[in-house]
């Protein structure tokens, strides 16, 4: 029986710990790496030729805007093409949730706007099964996924969820009932998921 299920061999390794890099075999088992070394084609079950090639970890992509893409492309191209394995969704205080259906067209509009996203893709493409932010995570969840994904609350959204689309155009800060008015809401429709909601909407 083979002692590795992989053995990627012959690539260049560059393991993420700002060593120098080197030429190395790594050895797959149960899918994590089992041993980095000169290991040998007999080792493996299956043997991976990686001379000439990087042999790396995934990166980390932390600026993104594939919120609504990751819907159709669950590999959210291109980052992966380019080895990112987890990638940030959420930033520049953009989003799609909380969202209240009336508005729902008003957030995608201000993702081509702001983003260059396409209304046509988003308008086709997007499930719109959620309302809140915790029931957008579990849509999120309940779709195939080729990357690790890490949901910031957006800021806009919650923004206009707690103050309303004039006041939150307005520059206006959040009053009291505002900050208060947001995790009600969120906890209300379930997953408890609320991480970051406190902190969009100025709370102390």
């Amino acid at each position: 029986m083979a002692e590795f299920d992989v053995v990627i061999r012959g690539g260049t390794v560059i393991d993420g710990t700002r060593m120098p890099r080197y030429r190395g075999d790594i050895g797959i088992k149960d899918g994590k790496i089992a041993r980095i070394g000169n290991l040998k084609a007999h080792q493996a079950a299956k043997v991976i030729d990686a001379d000439g090639l990087f042999v790396a970890p995934g990166f980390v992509d932390l600026h993104t805007h594939y919120d609504a893409q990751l819907f159709w492309d669950p590999y959210c191209t291109m980052s992966s093409w380019h080895g990112v394995t987890s990638l940030v969704i959420g930033n520049c205080g953009f989003g799609f949730a909380p969202v209240k259906p009336e508005l729902r067209d008003r957030s995608m509009l201000t993702m081509t706007r702001t983003e260059a996203i396409p209304y046509a893709s988003m308008k086709a493409g997007l499930p719109w099964d959620w309302v809140t932010y915790p029931e957008f995570l579990d849509s999120v969840d309940r779709h195939a996924k080729g990357v690790n994904l890490l949901p910031f609350v957006p800021l806009a959204p919650v923004m206009i969820w707690a103050m309303g689309l004039e006041d939150a155009k307005s520059g206006r800060r959040p009053t009291p009932a505002n900050q208060r008015d947001v995790p009600h809401h969120q906890r209300s429709h379930g997953s408890g998921r609320l991480w970051m909601v406190r902190a969009a909407v100025g709370a102390q």
